[in-house]
């Protein structure tokens, strides 16, 4: 890992745990291991590394959910099963990406709301796009039904991981588990042909 990676990591964990107030650039410099002036030849200042955190967190998400549709299965349910649970145990993981997304995205910094919406509603789009050609497969092969259109049930099977990702501060991870498994159930009775 690159100083720069290694920045965009430490600081995501640091904004994730302590918010975008009670992170400084001398708490990240030496989280990183490196002087404060080694941390500004590489950021002008705390607002722009996090921008590029949120770039950086929106762009992997994309690839994120590229890698759960990437799987060779028989048919288009066991690839948007695989996908789903796959975000499920990402959930589960509660890693310092995931806290920085609920944190952020709920309660963004003063200032930086439209800027840090318009990076996470382009990779939301982008997202959506690669479930709706897996689904629109779904419709092609008759497995998924063709009454609903492939971008409402993306945008529902979203909306149920949301959901699930909201629980993670109320429920164990074996709750979850359940309540994932009873609303994928409910997902694939209504977009099955």
């Amino acid at each position: 890992m690159d100083t720069k990676e290694k920045i965009l990591a430490e600081s995501m964990e640091l904004f994730a745990i302590n918010g975008y107030d009670g992170t400084s650039m001398t708490k990240i410099a030496e989280k990183v291991g490196i002087k404060k002036p080694s941390l500004y030849a590489h950021y002008k200042s705390k607002e722009t590394l996090f921008i590029d955190v949120t770039k950086a967190m929106a762009d992997n998400n994309v690839d994120f959910v590229r890698r759960s549709l990437d799987v060779q299965a028989p048919n288009v349910k066991t690839v948007l099963y695989h996908s789903f649970k796959t975000h499920i145990q990402d959930l589960i993981s509660d890693d310092a990406s995931n806290q920085f997304y609920n944190r952020f995205m709920h309660y963004p910094p003063e200032g930086l709301e439209n800027e840090l919406t318009a990076y996470v509603e382009q990779s939301e789009k982008q997202a959506n796009r690669l479930l709706e050609n897996v689904i629109a497969k779904g419709q092609a092969s008759q497995e998924v039904t063709k009454e609903l259109h492939a971008k409402s049930m993306a945008h529902t099977y979203f909306c149920l991981i949301e959901g699930l990702a909201d629980e993670t501060t109320i429920y164990t991870s074996d709750e979850i588990e359940r309540h994932a498994e009873s609303a994928w159930m409910v997902f694939w009775r209504g977009v099955r042909a």
